[in-house]
């Protein structure tokens, strides 16, 4: 672990408000615009509001292979202070996507906004398969009602594209840093303005829950938190134990029901990969 950075995680919790950035991608495939956009600039409003306990600020991508993580490297390299937490949207299915793994492949069908295409490269020779992402994603989880749960995916694969690309590197250039991504409903949906609205208010419960999980002292050493260096599960054997753990706690016991992992079974990703 990174001491110098880890020391600055903890010094953004203690101040009044911890910095929270959230990067999102430009349109791509011919789109007018991209809902991640959308979507992260009307949550930095409403969570910079007069009064808040956070401070959020948004780093723009371009939906390019390998640009978009160098962008998003300097965006956190070039804020005054170490974000306490740092989460990705992009766009995916007509449903809020909650990422829990990021794989070492790319592999396009179709076009980045550069013209670049790969055929089942890795992203880092050498490095692991797969990354569980290191972000409080089951207590966020918890923070919804059931209905809201209802409205999410708990998922295991985010595609192969710009998305799954810029994950797995931070993931793994920045083991240190709490780091999630979270697909948001595509510009393409139908009834896009009230599914837009449905995944904010839910986003905006799951952002404050993340911070104020972060900014407790971590009493679950099986769950991520930035005093430990647990990451999400990548396997059935992993998560098999943790659903043994958390039988008898309802809301998280839902959490790893939900939550498969690649060798159990295949979250498919359907729709805009970027």
């Amino acid at each position: 672990m990174n001491l110098l950075i880890f020391g600055g995680i903890v010094l953004s919790l203690a101040q009044a408000k911890p910095l929270i950035v959230i990067s999102y991608f430009d349109a791509f495939g011919g789109a007018k615009f991209n809902n991640s956009e959308r979507i992260a600039k009307i949550l930095e409003g409403r969570l910079n509001s007069e009064g808040s306990e956070i401070e959020v600020r948004t780093c723009p991508l371009n939906t390019v292979y390998d640009k978009a993580f160098s962008q998003l490297e300097h965006c956190i390299k070039f804020q005054k202070e170490v974000p306490a937490l740092v989460i990705s949207f992009g766009e995916s299915t007509c449903e809020v996507k909650l990422e829990t793994i990021m794989r070492n492949k790319d592999e396009s069908f179709g076009p980045d906004n550069e013209g670049n295409e790969r055929k089942e490269s890795p992203i880092k020779s050498g490095a692991p398969d797969l990354i569980g992402l290191r972000y409080p994603l089951p207590q966020m989880y918890c923070a919804l009602s059931e209905q809201e749960r209802k409205k999410v995916d708990i998922s295991n694969f985010a595609g192969s594209f710009v998305c799954n690309n810029t994950g797995y590197q931070m993931s793994h250039y920045y083991p240190e840093l709490q780091y999630g991504f979270i697909h948001i409903p595509a510009n393409y949906c139908s009834r896009l303005d009230q599914i837009t609205e449905d995944s904010i208010m839910i986003l905006e419960k799951m952002i404050l829950k993340a911070t104020e999980t972060l900014k407790t002292e971590n009493s679950d050493s099986n769950l991520p938190h930035y005093t430990n260096e647990i990451r999400l599960p990548t396997t059935k054997e992993e998560l098999k134990s943790l659903r043994a753990f958390y039988e008898k706690n309802e809301c998280l016991s839902d959490f790893f029901q939900n939550f498969k992992a690649p060798d159990e079974k295949r979250s498919v990703f359907f729709g805009v990969m970027n």
